[in-house]
C-alpha cells in the first residue's frame, strides 16, 4: 500500500471506509482507514479526526506523517479546503497548489529538531511532487474537470479566520489561496522523502473579497461537487499511472551535514 489521500474539513470521509486502524508512531496514535480501488487499497487519512474534533493549530502533523511513512505509503494527495484572495477563483473551484507562504507561529514543524544529533536541510524549491501535479492535471483535462494551476497557498495558524487587512498583505506578497492546515504537511512530507501533492478546494472567498460573515458561510456545501471531482481525478491517476519517485525529486530533497 502506497497510496494515500489526506481529507480535511469537508472531507473527513468517503464512502466503503474500513477502519479504523491505529498506527504507533514515536510521536502518538494515529487514526487512519482503507479503502479499495481495484485490486488495491488506499490509505485514508482525516487529518482533524473521525469527527472533525481537532483544530488546525492542535493537529499531530509529525504523528500522522510518521505513520503515512510506517505504512509503506510513498504517494500522497492532500485535500485542503481553503479561501480564495484571487477574485476571479470562486467557491467551488479546484486549484493545484505549486508554492506556499508560511504564516503559522506556534507549530512543531520539523522531525530534524536536534534531537538525534544531526543536522539536516531541506530543499523547498519544488515542494508539492511535480509528478503528482502533473498527473492530477493531465487527469483533470481528461475528464473534463476544470481547475486552476499555480497555485501560492497561504497557511496561516487559525483557528480564527483572516482580517481584510491581512488578506490584503497576503495577496500582495503572491497568495491565491488561503488555509489553516498545508504546514508543516509539506515540510514533514518533504523530509520523509515522500511525494506530497497538494489540491485546494475553494469553500469561500477570504475576508475583504465580498462583504460576507464568513461564520456564516456553509462550507461543506459549498465543496460538495468540487470534492466529488477531485475524488474522480485522483482515483484516475491511482487506476491508471504507475508510480514511483523516479520522475521527481522528493526522495532526494534532504541534505545532512
Amino acid at each position: 500500500m502506497n497510496k494515500a489521500i489526506i481529507g480535511g474539513t469537508g472531507v473527513g470521509s468517503l464512502p466503503n471506509l474500513q477502519g479504523p486502524f491505529e498506527t504507533e508512531t514515536a510521536y502518538g496514535t494515529v487514526q487512519t482507514y482503507r479503502f479499495s480501488l481495484g485490486d488495491e487499497e488506499i490509505l485514508f487519512l482525516p487529518r482533524h479526526g473521525s469527527g472533525h474534533t481537532t483544530p488546525p493549530h492542535a493537529i499531530k502533523y509529525r504523528a500522522q506523517m510518521a505513520a503515512l511513512k510506517k505504512e509503506g505509503v510513498t504517494h500522497i494527495y492532500a485535500l485542503a479546503t481553503s479561501g480564495s484572495m484571487d477574485p476571479s477563483i470562486s467557491e467551488g473551484s479546484i486549484v493545484v497548489i505549486e508554492d506556499f507562504l508560511d504564516c503559522t507561529t506556534s507549530r512543531i514543524k520539523t522531525f530534524f529538531d536536534g534531537s538525534d544529533h544531526k543536522v539536516a536541510h531541506v530543499d523547498m524549491s519544488d515542494p508539492y511532487c511535480s509528478h503528482l501535479r502533473s498527473l492530477f492535471v493531465q487527469n483533470a483535462r481528461k475528464l473534463g474537470v476544470d481547475i486552476y494551476t499555480g497555485g501560492v497557498y497561504v497557511c496561516t495558524e487559525g483557528p480564527r479566520f483572516e482580517g481584510k487587512a491581512e488578506i490584503a498583505m497576503l495577496q500582495k506578497l503572491g497568495g491565491t489561496l488561503v488555509g489553516m492546515t498545508g504546514i508543516p504537511e509539506v515540510f514533514l512530507a518533504k523530509e520523509l522523502g515522500l511525494c506530497y501533492a497538494a489540491i485546494g478546494l475553494i469553500s469561500n472567498m477570504a475576508a475583504g473579497i465580498r462583504n460576507e460573515n464568513l461564520a456564516h458561510i456553509d462550507h461543506g456545501r459549498r465543496i460538495s461537487e468540487a470534492k466529488e471531482a477531485v475524488m474522480k481525478v485522483i482515483t484516475e491517476v491511482f487506476s491508471t499511472s504507475s508510480l514511483d519517485q523516479d520522475h521527481c525529486d522528493c526522495s532526494n530533497a534532504v541534505l545532512y551535514l
